[in-house]
């Protein structure tokens, strides 16, 4: 179930925002569920946890990974300015 904030409108400083967990389908709350003070459902991003954190996202760049899925990997030779190839089937370097 979704996490939803809510601010409560009792007038003090700093605010207070409360975290309340719902289904999408309920209706918003205007009160507190054990103050019962008014409260106001605030408009957030959504915090959505996916495959995409910095690991996975490392283990699927990863040399390894990228040769198993027929990928070639190039470095840039500061030198002269063309990619060398350090695995997989491609030529073995690219001048741009």
């Amino acid at each position: 179930m979704p996490v939803y904030q809510y601010v409560v409108l009792s007038g003090k400083q700093p605010k207070e925002v409360i975290e309340i967990e719902q289904g999408i389908e309920d209706a918003p709350l205007d009160q507190h569920p054990i103050t019962k003070e008014p409260i106001r459902k605030v408009l957030t991003s959504p915090s959505l946890s996916l495959n995409h954190s910095d690991a996975n996202e490392k283990k699927s760049l990863s040399e390894e990974n990228l040769n198993k899925h027929g990928f070639s990997v190039y470095h840039k030779d500061k030198s002269d300015g063309t990619y060398q190839k350090k695995s997989g089937m491609g030529p073995d370097s690219i001048n741009p």
